[in-house]
Formats: C-alpha cells, sequence, structure tokens
C-alpha cells in the first residue's frame, strides 16, 4: 500500500512537470505581454446596455451611499464596467493554475477560519488593487473590525509577519458622522454592504485627506487610517454569511415509528435501521446507520428518530479519532455550504462549537454536502484519523445523527427472520494453549489431534472419536478455530458422495468413516422452520436443491438439526434431528495459510471444477471478459462464503459494508512527511528538476509558496482518491443490487459486471486489505501428522525480507551465520517461532555438540541473562531420543530432521515442548511447555544459511 502511495504522489508531480515545460514559455511570455503593454479600459458592446434603467439604478446608489464609500463604490463600478465573464475567478483553482494565471492577480491562496474559507494574499498591493482583486474574484475586501491570529498567519512558510490587512471599512457612519471640530469618529461603515460599527476608540482623521483608507493592524488589534498608495496585505471573504437551507421546523420526531415493549422503545420492525449507538465523553451520543441516504434524507431521518444529523466539529474529531468506528466508510453530516460555498454551517445546530483541527477536501471539486469518514493514516503514532469532504448531496452514504439521549433501543438483529443469523449458539471459546496469536493465528500442533483428513474439496476434516449433542459438537468445533461441517451447496454434496462412486482408498478426498456426523445446520428459536447453516463464516439458509433422506423434509423443521449420513450406500443425505441427540462429531476447515475469504476461493475451485489458471485470472486481474459457466458459479459459491450473498440472490449490505471499511486508501503520512522534506518536482528516481528560468520569471518567493500549494493539492488529491472511491462504492450497491436476478447460480457474477462499469471501482479488490481478516492457518496435506510444525507456508508473502549482511556474524569459515544481536519481538510485532522465518532464517540448531557449544558460548557473551530459544523439535518415541526439526528447509526434504546431539532435560510430558537453554556458564538444553513469555516476549536469536547470505548480498 505504500508503494501505491508513492507511485500516486509521483505521478501527480511528474503530470504537473509536462504541464509545466508545456506551458511555462507560452504563459511567461503572455505575462511579461500583460505586464509591459499599459492597460486599456474594456467598453461592453452597448447592446448589452440598458441606459435608462442604469441611469436611474446609478443615481440611485449614489443617493443612498456613504460618502467616505464613495472610493470603493468607484472602483467596484469600473471593474462592473470593463471586465468581461472570463475576466472573474470563480473558487478555489489549482496551485499551477494560480501560478500560471497571465493576468497579473495578486497571488495568494485560500485558507480555512473555523466555518468559512478566505482568500490570503501573499503579495502586498495597494488598497485599489486589493478591492479590485477580490471583486474579481467574486468576494469582496474583508469586512470585520474583530479578527483573530489565522488571518495573519496563514501558512508557516511565511517569509514575514503580517502586520497590516486592507479591509472594506470607511471612517465613520450615517449615525455617527465625522466630528468636524475633532477631525475625529468612533464607527466605521462598511463599503460593501453599508453596515455600521460602533468601535471603543476614537478615529483620528487630520492627518489624512480624502480618499480615506482603512488597515486592520495586528500589533494593536485595531482599525486604523493608511494612505491608499501604500502597499499591504489583503483577505477576501465570501458576501454571504451563511448557507441557503430549508425551514429548520420540519425537524419533528416521528412516534409512529417506534413502539414500548417492556418499558423500552424499539423502532418497529418494518421501520428498522442497523446501526450503533457512540456515546461520547462530551454527553451527547452518535447514532451511526447502515442505511444509504442522500444529505436531504439523512436529516429528515435523523429528526423523525429524534436525533438530528452530526454536527461536524472538533468534539466531534476528538471522538471519532478514538474510537473503533468502521473505517473506509463515509456518513453524512450536518455541515453544508449550500448557496456559501466558502461559507459552512452545522444544519439544525447552533454555531457555538468550532472547526479549527480539520482539513475540509474536495473544496475545488464542488459539491455542497459534507461526509465524514475514518481512515488509516499510516502513521506508526496516530493509527486513525478523520477524514472530511465535500460531496455531492445526491449521493447515497450512511447515516449519521447524534443527540442528548438514545431515543431507542436496538433489538438483537439476529432475531430478524428475514436474515440468516444464527442466535442462542454456545460460546465460541478457542484453546489458546494450542495457538500461536502473533503475527497471525497458527495451529500448533496439528498432529495432537490424531484423526484429520483431507477432503476432496481442499477442507481439512476432523474426526472426534466421542459423540455429543449439536451444541457440543459445535463447542469441540469451536475450540480447534474450526466449524462443523456445511454442505452449503450440492456440488459439495456431490464431492462429499465422491468415495461412494468410486471406493479407492488412495484418491484424494477418500473419508474412511461411514457414520451420521452433526452438519453446521439448523433453525433457531426465534425462526422454526428456517434452516441455516451457523458457521464462523457462513450464514446463510439451506439450498432447495440439497439431497434430503426420504421421508426428510426441510419445511417440517421445528427446533431441528441437520445431520449427513456419511454410511448412506447411495450418497451422502441429510436428514433432521433433535439437536439434544448424541451424533459423531466432525470439524471442517479451509485447508491451508492465509485470510478467510482467500482460503474459501480453493474449495468453491474445486467443487466446480474450474480450471486453476482461469481462477487465477479472474482472482489476480478481474477480467471477466470470458468467463466460463463453472466459473460464474465459482464466484457465487465464494460470495456465499463470505456471507456478502445469502438466499442465491440477496446481497447482505452489513457485510457489504464491513468489506467496504477494508479497502482502503491509507495516507502514509511519513511519505507526505519526505516528500515535504525535499524541493518540488526533485523527484530522485526520476532526476526530474523544473526549467533553470521558472524561479527568474516568477521569483523565488513566489516559487517557495507554489511549491507549499502543490503539497496541499496533492495532500487533497490524496485524500479524496479514498472518499471518491468509497462514495462510488456506495452508490453502485445501491443500483447493482437491483439487477435482473435472472439466475440465482450466476447472480454474484452479474452483480460484479455491474459494480465493475465504473472507473472509480475497476479492479476494487486491489485496494481490499486482508489483514482485517481472520486469518485461516490450517496444516496442508504432507503436514497432517508431521511432528514438525512448520510455518513457511504461512510466511510465503511479501513480509519475508532479507537481514543486512553487516548484522550477522559467520562464527567459523565454514559456518554457520548467526545474528549479531538478538531480535526484539515487540518492536516487529512477532513471535519467537516467525521472526527468523520472516528473514529467511531460522531460529538456531546444531548438528553436532561443538557447533552447539559454539553458538551458546556467541550468545551467552552478547545476552548473558536471555533464555535462548532454539529450533523446532519433538521427542521421536520410535527412537527414543529428541530431534531436530529445521525450519529452514521443508519438512520432507531429507535432513529435515536431525538427532540433537546435546542432552535434553525433560520437564514436560506434553506433546507440543519448546527448547531452550537457560542462563548460565554451562551450555544446557530443555524441553518446556510453550507460554506466551516464551512465544511472544522473549528476544530469539537467527541462524542463516550461506545461500541466503549470498542472495541478500546481491539485492544489497
Amino acid at each position: 500500500m505504500v508503494l501505491t502511495n508513492r507511485l500516486f504522489i509521483q505521478v501527480l508531480f511528474l503530470l504537473s512537470i509536462l504541464v509545466i515545460v508545456a506551458e511555462v514559455w507560452g504563459a511567461t511570455s503572455r505575462r511579461q505581454e500583460s505586464i509591459n503593454k499599459p492597460l486599456k479600459k474594456r467598453i461592453r458592446s452597448s447592446e448589452t446596455r440598458t441606459t435608462n434603467k442604469e441611469t436611474s439604478t446609478s443615481s440611485k446608489t449614489e443617493s443612498n451611499e456613504y460618502e467616505f464609500c464613495r472610493n470603493y463604490n468607484r472602483i467596484k463600478k469600473n471593474v462592473q464596467d470593463s471586465a468581461l465573464s472570463e475576466d472573474f475567478i470563480v473558487g478555489k483553482r489549482s496551485a499551477l493554475t494560480e501560478l500560471l494565471d497571465v493576468r497579473d492577480r495578486p497571488y495568494g491562496n485560500y485558507n480555512k477560519k473555523g466555518f468559512s474559507f478566505t482568500f490570503d494574499s501573499y503579495d502586498k498591493v495597494e488598497y485599489g488593487r486589493a478591492v479590485e482583486a477580490c471583486l474579481y474574484r467574486k468576494l469582496q475586501l474583508l469586512a470585520k473590525d474583530k479578527i483573530d491570529d489565522s488571518y495573519f498567519y496563514t501558512r508557516p512558510l511565511e517569509f514575514e509577519p503580517r502586520e497590516y490587512l486592507w479591509t472594506s471599512a470607511a471612517p465613520c457612519s450615517k449615525s455617527d458622522p465625522l466630528n468636524k471640530t475633532t477631525n475625529s469618529c468612533s464607527s466605521v461603515t462598511w463599503c460593501p454592504n453599508n453596515v455600521e460599527t460602533r468601535l471603543d476608540y476614537t478615529l483620528n482623521l487630520g492627518k489624512f485627506t480624502p480618499p480615506y483608507c482603512l488597515i486592520y493592524r495586528n500589533s494593536t488589534n485595531q482599525l486604523e487610517l493608511l494612505d491608499c498608495s501604500i502597499k499591504a496585505f489583503f483577505t477576501c471573504e465570501s458576501a454571504c454569511s451563511r448557507a441557503v437551507i430549508s425551514s429548520q421546523n420540519n425537524c419533528q420526531k416521528d412516534e409512529s415509528l417506534f413502539e414500548v415493549i417492556g418499558r423500552k422503545a424499539y423502532l418497529k420492525k418494518e421501520h428498522e435501521i442497523r446501526g450503533t449507538w457512540e456515546k461520547t465523553q462530551f454527553g451527547f451520543f452518535y447514532y451511526l446507520g447502515e442505511k444509504f441516504v442522500n444529505w436531504r434524507e439523512n436529516w429528515m431521518t435523523c429528526c423523525s428518530l429524534g436525533l438530528k444529523p452530526i454536527a461536524l466539529t472538533d468534539s466531534l474529531l476528538d471522538h471519532f479519532n478514538r474510537s473503533n468506528i468502521l473505517q473506509g466508510v463515509a456518513f453524512w453530516s450536518a455541515l453544508t455550504r449550500a448557496g456559501c460555498p466558502l461559507h459552512f454551517e452545522n444544519f439544525l445546530h447552533n454555531a457555538s462549537e468550532s472547526l479549527n483541527n480539520v482539513t475540509i477536501f474536495g473544496i475545488r471539486q464542488g459539491g455542497s454536502c459534507v461526509a465524514v469518514s475514518i481512515k488509516e493514516t499510516g502513521d506508526k503514532e496516530v493509527k486513525s484519523a478523520t477524514a472530511v469532504k465535500t460531496n455531492v448531496c445526491a449521493s447515497k452514504l450512511l447515516l449519521g445523527c447524534q443527540g442528548t439521549e438514545q431515543t431507542f433501543d436496538i433489538r438483537d438483529y439476529s432475531s430478524n427472520c428475514d436474515l440468516p443469523v444464527c442466535t442462542g449458539l454456545p460460546d465460541c471459546v478457542m484453546k489458546d494453549e494450542i495457538f500461536l496469536k502473533q503475527p497471525f493465528r497458527v495451529l500448533l500442533a496439528p498432529w495432537r489431534f490424531g484423526n484429520l483428513h483431507s477432503c476432496c474439496d481442499n477442507s481439512i476434516l476432523e474426526l472426534h472419536e466421542e459423540y455429543g449433542t449439536w451444541d457440543e459438537a459445535y463447542k469441540r468445533c469451536c475450540s480447534l478455530g474450526m466449524d462443523l461441517l456445511s454442505v452449503h451447496n450440492p456440488a459439495k454434496q456431490d464431492c462429499l458422495g465422491n468415495p461412494y462412486k468410486n471406493s479407492n482408498p488412495n484418491e484424494k478426498g477418500y473419508l474412511p468413516f461411514r457414520t451420521k456426523a452433526w452438519t453446521a445446520g439448523r433453525d433457531i428459536d426465534s425462526c422454526r422452520g428456517q434452516l441455516r447453516w451457523c458457521t464462523g463464516y457462513l450464514n446463510d439458509y439451506l439450498k432447495k436443491d440439497l439431497k434430503w433422506k426420504q421421508g426428510h423434509d426441510p419445511r417440517f423443521a421445528n427446533n431441528s438439526c441437520v445431520y449427513i449420513n456419511l454410511g448412506d450406500p447411495d450418497f451422502p443425505s441429510l436428514a433432521l434431528a433433535d439437536c439434544s441427540e448424541k451424533k459423531q462429531i466432525i470439524c471442517e476447515a479451509p485447508m491451508g495459510v492465509g485470510f478467510k475469504s482467500q482460503m474459501h476461493y480453493h474449495p468453491c475451485r474445486r467443487n466446480y471444477k474450474v480450471k486453476e489458471s482461469e481462477a487465477e485470472k479472474i482472482w489476480n486481474t478481474g477480467d471477466f471478459s470470458r468467463t466460463s459457466y463453472a466459473a460464474k458459479n465459482m464466484i457465487q459459491c465464494l460470495a456465499e462464503h463470505i456471507g456478502l450473498v445469502y438466499n442465491s440472490t440477496e446481497i447482505n449490505q452489513h457485510v457489504y459494508i464491513k468489506m467496504l471499511s477494508r479497502m482502503l486508501h491509507p495516507l502514509d503520512v511519513e511519505l507526505m512527511k519526505k516528500v515535504n522534506e525535499h524541493q518540488m518536482f526533485k523527484v530522485q528516481e526520476n532526476k526530474v528538476t523544473l526549467p533553470s528560468s521558472f524561479e527568474a520569471n516568477y521569483g523565488k518567493r513566489k516559487i517557495k509558496i507554489f511549491e507549499g500549494d502543490m503539497l496541499e493539492d496533492g495532500a487533497d488529491e490524496f485524500s479524496l482518491a479514498h472518499f471518491d472511491f468509497v462514495t462510488e462504492m456506495m452508490n453502485k450497491l445501491y443500483e447493482c443490487r437491483e439487477i435482473k436476478k435472472s439466475n440465482e447460480d450466476t447472480f454474484m457474477f452479474d452483480f460484479l459486471v455491474c459494480l465493475l462499469q465504473s472507473k472509480a471501482v475497476d479492479r476494487f479488490w486491489r485496494f481490499y486489505d486482508f489483514n482485517f481478516e481472520q486469518s485461516s492457518v490450517i496444516p496442508a496435506d504432507h503436514d497432517l501428522n508431521s511432528p514438525c510444525m512448520t510455518f513457511d507456508y504461512f510466511l510465503k508473502n511479501d513480509t519475508i525480507s532479507c537481514i543486512p549482511p553487516n548484522d550477522l556474524l559467520l562464527l567459523t569459515e565454514s559456518g554457520p551465520f548467526i545474528t549479531l544481536k538478538p531480535i526484539n519481538l515487540k518492536m516487529f510485532n512477532t513471535s519467537s517461532f516467525t521472526a527468523c522465518l520472516e528473514r529467511n532464517g531460522s531460529l538456531p540448531y546444531a548438528e553436532t555438540k561443538e557447533v552447539f557449544e559454539m553458538i551458546y558460548n556467541y550468545i551467552r557473551s552478547v545476552a548473558p541473562k536471555l533464555t535462548i530459544i532454539w529450533d523446532q523439535g519433538f521427542f521421536d518415541k520410535l527412537n527414543g531420543k529428541f530431534m531436530w526439526c529445521r525450519s529452514d528447509i521443508d519438512p520432507l526434504q531429507p535432513g529435515a530432521t536431525i538427532p540433537i546431539p546435546v542432552t535434553v532435560n525433560a520437564t514436560t510430558k506434553q506433546d507440543f515442548v519448546m527448547l531452550v537453554s537457560l542462563p548460565g556458564a554451562k551450555p544446557n538444553l530443555h524441553a518446556v511447555p510453550a507460554t506466551d513469555e516464551l512465544m511472544y516476549q522473549t528476544n530469539v536469536f537467527c541462524r542463516f544459511q550461506d545461500f541466503v547470505v549470498n542472495k541478500c548480498l546481491t539485492n544489497v
């Protein structure tokens, strides 16, 4: 993901360079011409005028205008009379467009101040040019008598402190006219709107002659008179002061939506909105609902619930940055700028709270309504941050509400019989002692369970010797990180029936048992007769075309559980039984190492006999142009197994949103910091720089400001990619789930085709972060009965890296290589078993007693008090001795298992042990139980083979 972010920024910069190189010469020459030529007043065609109307309007204006504002109004009228439509600049523009503007306008930038944006100049100009510059941007010169520091320090790269700002004020007013005796007054008139303001100090006009111009002075926090020809900074602001939105009187709670049950208020089932309440430290609540609404629908829905839309304030950001709210999805807020593009307002809220510590992205893109999202930052210190962006108000995003109290309680969603959710199941408690927990959950000793079998669809089945009730079977499988056997579709049922057809014990997938065993299928108390699969990954109804035992009709299920008769002479049929009966327990899990959605890909491919080349093409490229019918079935199977689709053609919106939250464009803060440290347009990998005359044409100061603006534009585009993707994914769900459901077996394929018609979501799985999923780590075929537990299959991914050769020590001329110092497990979030494997090495082992003592003595010289953890090992009961399991080679290769050449002091009879040396001058080796301290808190030394070191040397 970091590589993707780095490429994005480099491409952004390089594209800007190409534009500059192509345009800078022409733009520079045009700019010089505009500077050198005298300005000519342009008169509009008389055809566009209505003379009588203009004369009367002008006369009326002049008679009503305040006398000291005549200079301001004269400049304004001159601009209105002479300017053409193309002379005006509307809204915020890119840094490059601002730089290459040939019209010699004062240079500046838009900055957020609370809920508003202003245009702040970086150039000092005379009063007249300041008024013109604001008018040409369809803004007005600053009209405030109290200004905070944000107006004077707009960016850290300022070359000089700002002391003065031009304002649109004129001295005195009609209600407080000039005192001709003292030549002073204590009021001002704001010329854009003729509003008067009384001052608590006096303006003395004695030293000045008309026209009078006023600046705001930072050191005194007062308005002062200044010669209009003096150059000073200026700020432009919007003429409007609030958004234009509908009446707030429409916000009323709709009592008809609620019902009271047992003194608790609930939404009626027909009006239910799945969601969560978030209680804040500020005494109010947020309700985040899984309902897609546009901005207007959002506030109207919130009001009907007795709430208001979420007010976007500093307190909200503080809460969201610390909460566990779903990342990657977007909620509507109350913030809008409708009808007033540079001023935002929290609709239905008062303006008492501030909004200072957030950047609103997408200002240049348009859209009047504001959404909020939580996203990864990529910063190690800041795990997540709130992203805020303007959006088109008609977009469908998630519901976001807030209130001073919880206006209703949330039902148990599992009681909704419209969804295949399971409820009333026993608690799932895994046996932590048989799992490695970091960096991923790994089953440590599969051979301990003895009766593991590879199924025909590439899953693992564990046959428990004892019989049990359905609840007992469920708990047994759960403790192993597995599920009860499920028969999700006819292809799986046929797969389980293959041994009956072939009767060949040597064939892959042959099951040596003939028994009646529980499956994961059952109904639940609140939804009698609706059979469903209850597993950790698959929540779906039983398909109608499964094969049932004669006389068993699934429609008559009543608090029933489903078992499979593997002893049926014809095929493994399904049947109903009372859940309290005792039957065989068979647990199931996808075979191999990876994340669960990845692991189900293999069984689905095998069940529908899809060629691996075709499946890999779809998985890796998303190319659906030539998809076979079998592959479409495979896609449907995978979608159903991960819970995205249920009942064949229904999209599980909750799962979709959860998956969407894993599709991230994380903002890499560290990368942005590095870019900021370099001069703009110097990309070391590409050796690209600006033309040498660039600085000469525009000036060093302007180029420095431009570089800062480009960084802001880059950050803006960076965040917009995340928001645009999220918004499009949400809107496409709203559209694509309504496609024609012509074929239940290929619905998901048709859904994906619809989804991918949008460029914004093309190849959407490239952004999917599997690290958010639960991992599935079950041994592969050859590990089923191996005493050597290996993790190398699990680690064949991008996390494997070379250790710097300078960090290794060659103990003798013939080896081995040992790390100079121990690897810190906490720093790398790993375990003692996997820390060395992640670096292409292994924990230490020794072929001879001499090598053992040499390694021991070196480690003791570096870390005298460290408990030394050696490589994997086991007790060979046949030969009565301990053996090494070398983890740096495949366990099936010759030499993978070698005798331990020293005495092992066995302190435990457990099957799974760790081999360690305790502190002391004398070499020693002990077999001890695995503990959290040894697995996750004890740093380790690693051993490396020669070829690994040589390969790493060639990559330096």
